[in-house]
């Protein structure tokens, strides 16, 4: 059998289907009428429907009341089943002509982003937008720069606390939290079980978070703990590099580790104190802000991000965030 004729045959099981339309409005109002106004046709139009489905069925669907109808065991039935196909054929089409309208949309978004936010959190997911926005050109560059230094050379910008300056829309992206982590590894040699036992490590820094581990260890309770060495380094995506490589322990952005926790290359031996440092800021150039391609990109953005602090958050709720 030819896939037509497969789908002439199943369409044959089918009841009429604008007729299910209809018996749904009824159910779901409990009125002749009020279905009738519902879909803009006559009382009479609602009735023969109906009763053009009772037939194919062979069984009647509705209790004829004072105030009303109400469904029969058989209509109830029914109704699930509707409702249920209706459901999911609404998700379909909303979700297709999301993505054809996401297709339809072209231009440039140039990003201007934090270095290691760019590298430890974006670029892991630009694949997914532009999948989703395939003509669209992200054009991403990088600098710690405020971006009223930066002039009109830039879209969307992303930076760590509040960035206020004139012909700029800004808005929290997402909290930055923060947990000591370090390669297992590591703990084998040297096991940590309280914060005192840090002095036995390496604790990495890196030039714009030199006070975080301060702002940390007098948060945990021990403000005069120091670890056996330290090691600076110029980006936070360096000090992260090595902490992977267990050159160290390192106060991290949870949101920046995210890949490397879930394939266990890093843990996070402590469950808190969680430090929270700025929140990272979404930057909108105002005269760009009402370009299709840039407010694609700002609800996609937004969007990750809150998949992103959800899922951090649940990591804190953890006993020890541990492989």
């Amino acid at each position: 059998m030819s896939t037509d004729e497969r789908a002439t045959t199943d369409t044959e099981k089918l009841p009429p289907l604008n007729a299910l339309r209809y018996f749904q409005a009824v159910a779901r109002l409990g009125s002749f009428a009020a279905a009738a106004n519902e879909l803009h046709v006559t009382h009479w139009a609602v009735g023969k429907q109906i009763r053009m489905l009772e037939d194919w069925f062979g069984v009647p669907l509705f209790e004829r009341r004072a105030r009303g109808v109400v469904p029969t065991d058989e209509g109830t039935t029914l109704l699930g089943d509707v409702n249920g196909a209706f459901a999911r054929l609404s998700s379909s089409v909303g979700r297709l002509r999301r993505e054809s309208i996401a297709r339809r949309i072209k231009g440039v978004v140039r990003v201007n982003a934090l270095a290691s936010f760019a590298l430890c959190w974006l670029i892991p997911r630009l694949a997914e937008f532009q999948a989703r926005y395939p003509e669209v050109d992200v054009r991403l560059s990088t600098t710690s720069r405020r971006l009223r230094y930066v002039s009109d050379a830039f879209d969307i910008g992303v930076r760590s606390g509040p960035e206020e300056a004139a012909g700029v829309r800004t808005s929290i992206l997402m909290p930055d939290l923060r947990l000591p982590a370090c390669s297992p590894k590591l703990l084998v040699s040297h096991p940590v079980g309280t914060v005192n036992d840090l002095r036995n490590h390496m604790l990495l820094h890196s030039t714009s978070t030199r006070t975080a581990w301060s702002e940390w260890l007098r948060e945990a309770g021990e403000p005069n703990m120091q670890g056996a060495r330290h090691l600076h380094f110029d980006h936070v995506f360096l000090q992260l590099a090595a902490a992977t490589e267990g050159l160290g322990v390192t106060l991290a952005s949870l949101s920046l580790i995210e890949r490397e926790i879930a394939t266990g290359r890093l843990v996070c031996p402590f469950p808190g104190p969680v430090w929270r440092g700025p929140d990272y800021t979404l930057v909108t150039n105002a005269d760009r802000a009402d370009d299709e391609a840039v407010k694609a990109f700002r609800k996609w953005i937004f969007a990750a991000a809150k998949v992103s602090s959800a899922a951090t958050v649940r990591w804190t709720r953890h006993e020890r965030i541990r492989v």
